[in-house]
């Protein structure tokens, strides 16, 4: 037990060397991946990738060298009607890849928030997927780039739209099925995982809502959803009570994707403060800027109200109306929701308690709505960091660790706390 507690504790750390060389460097230094020739046939990457910034012995450990397969599909645009092309990408590890091994099953990944080019999950070349494609976790992982990145790259993204976002992720596995055939790997029967965290969460909950709906003939064994922004309307009136964001990107680039995607009749300036309000086109549409910049740009201390407008930080406005119309449609729990999740699906549903992001209230919010519809619903609701380490160094290995019949256990005595303390020292 305490040797393969080490190696999962190994496996840990070297997951959050990844994240943390991923999400805390989105600065001018970071390397910009140039931009791909798209075929309309799959193109492999000529050479696996591999996660450059770790050491040999913990990429001997999770082999994260892993092969990608970048495609272009037909989907439709913000409209929901318009034909646009898109790209998606297939990813396995050299095991699967050179048929040494069968897969195990198959993940659609869920892309957790973005706002700089290069950064999808087809272009990054330290990409977050590759966390799953170790050898514990002999996975065949598709991903949709969706509307806003790589062909599309110069619209504005649909953030948080969930609507969208699940018509283009369902299409793209539409895409990335016939290429597997194509291809020859066999993966009639097996498990089918949808896996998202942050709001690659509210991504997940999306297209198991679509699918639930429209799609019979996909049947999610099971939906690992962490951290995620379920119901639009609450997270929005949770910042403007308690007026405290954590991560005070998140509503600038929600507020922004919704005026651009739905037209909504408004100016930046009836909405946001300065500076933020005259420098949207610079510091958001350009994509010139990761999350961890637009926050410094803003200003990472500053209150809700030292970010919005006064007429914004009220919901009854009539400002805000038309956005609060569509938080509700885009939600996927709360009281404008009534869809029912299929009840084959088990669904495991993580939220840290010390979220300073998200309100671990919609997480719960998410878990009871499961519930009470009369799903088999696993819930994940303790203190184990804010927002990003809790995505990091929990959510990650306990999905994979699950998706393969195994639990993440701690040895008697130590607590989580201890085995932060543990690989941070190490």
């Amino acid at each position: 037990m305490l040797k393969k507690f080490f190696t999962y504790a190994v496996a840990l750390f070297a997951v959050f060397a990844v994240f943390t060389s991923c999400a805390d460097d989105n600065g001018g230094d970071a390397p910009f991946v140039p931009e791909r020739d798209y075929d309309l046939n799959p193109t492999l990457r000529p050479d696996p990738l591999h996660k450059h910034a770790l050491a040999d012995q913990n990429n001997d450990l999770l082999n994260l060298w892993f092969y990608q397969y970048v495609f272009e599909y037909t989907s439709v645009g913000p409209d929901l009607k318009t034909p646009v092309r898109l790209t998606g990408v297939i990813s396995m590890n050299p095991a699967v890849f050179n048929r040494e091994v069968k897969p195990t099953h198959v993940m659609l990944y869920n892309e957790f928030t973005t706002s700089k080019h290069g950064e999808r999950t087809s272009q990054d070349e330290i990409d977050d997927i590759g966390l799953y494609l170790n050898k514990f976790n002999n996975c065949i992982a598709i991903s949709a780039d969706l509307y806003g990145w790589t062909l599309t790259e110069d619209k504005p993204q649909a953030y948080s739209c969930s609507n969208i976002t699940a018509q283009e992720t369902v299409d793209c596995w539409d895409a990335a099925m016939q290429i597997l055939k194509q291809l020859k790997f066999d993966v009639k029967g097996l498990p089918i995982y949808n896996v998202g965290y942050s709001s690659g969460a509210l991504g997940a909950m999306a297209v198991q809502k679509y699918v639930d709906a429209n799609r019979p003939d996909i049947e999610f064994t099971g939906t690992f959803v962490g951290g995620g922004n379920y119901d639009l309307e609450a997270i929005y009136n949770d910042y403007i009570e308690t007026d405290t964001t954590g991560y005070v990107c998140a509503l600038p680039l929600m507020l922004v994707a919704y005026k651009e995607t739905y037209n909504i009749p408004c100016n930046y300036s009836d909405i946001f403060r300065e500076p933020l309000a005259s420098h949207i086109d610079e510091w958001i549409l350009s994509k010139d800027y990761g999350t961890w910049d637009i926050n410094g740009l803003i200003g990472p201390e500053k209150h809700v109200s030292e970010i919005l407008t006064p007429e914004a930080c009220n919901p009854n406005s009539p400002l805000v109306q038309p956005f609060i119309e569509k938080f509700r449609e885009n939600s996927v729990c709360g009281p404008s929701q009534n869809w029912q999740p299929s009840t084959k699906t088990q669904f495991f549903v993580y939220h840290s308690t010390g979220d300073l992001y998200i309100t671990f209230k919609v997480g719960l919010d998410m878990a009871n709505y499961l519930k009470d519809k009369g799903c088999n619903v696993s819930v994940t609701l303790v203190d184990h960091g804010n927002h990003v380490q809790y995505g990091l160094l929990y959510f990650t290995l306990d999905t994979q660790l699950r998706m393969t019949g195994r639990e993440f256990e701690l040895p008697d005595g130590m607590t989580f706390d201890d085995l932060k303390a543990l690989i941070l020292n190490k």
